[in-house]
């Protein structure tokens, strides 16, 4: 009778284990991951949770509007919108850092998380729901808002998107 072929597969000798290990240790010294990527694969899954609720990027003027992002004329506009919640954000280029200055609509106090390359940093929008951010890096950036109303409901988190 003929033994099954993936017998045995399961079972991972000690010297296995020695080669699997000394391959980690050669990969993460020779050729490790940037930290921009681990970082971008751990906060994948911090804002991916049940509680959540995804805005979507609905408007983005360097898409909507080409013409004027390839002349350069002015900040871009860009707008993210949940079911309950729009964000409407402007990003203004400093050199190699972005300023983001933003609305919330309808207009309430929220407090901001501005997910990016270098981190975190937290902001406060106000009873208007006025917001912004300087110092901001270049690179991946996204939002998470923890709105202050009463009850508090859950975060809205926006897609990630290029700076």
């Amino acid at each position: 009778m003929a033994s099954d072929p993936s017998e045995g597969f399961d079972r991972v000798s000690s010297a296995d284990e020695q080669l699997l290990d000394e391959l980690r240790r050669a990969a993460s010294q020779f050729d490790p991951p940037p930290p921009a990527v681990v970082e971008a694969a751990r906060s994948s899954f911090t804002w991916r949770t049940i509680d959540a609720e995804l805005a979507a990027l609905v408007f983005d003027s360097t898409v909507d509007r080409p013409g004027t992002a390839l002349r350069g004329d002015g900040p871009r506009l860009m707008t993210f919108s949940s079911s309950g919640l729009d964000i409407e954000v402007e990003v203004a280029n400093l050199g190699s850092r972005r300023q983001l200055v933003g609305q919330l609509v309808p207009p309430q106090a929220a407090e901001i998380e501005v997910r990016h390359a270098a981190g975190t940093t937290t902001i406060q929008a106000d009873q208007l729901g006025r917001f912004h951010a300087d110092a901001i890096g270049s690179g991946p950036v996204s939002l998470r808002c923890r709105l202050a109303a009463a009850p508090p409901g859950p975060p809205v988190v926006t897609e990630w998107v290029p700076l």
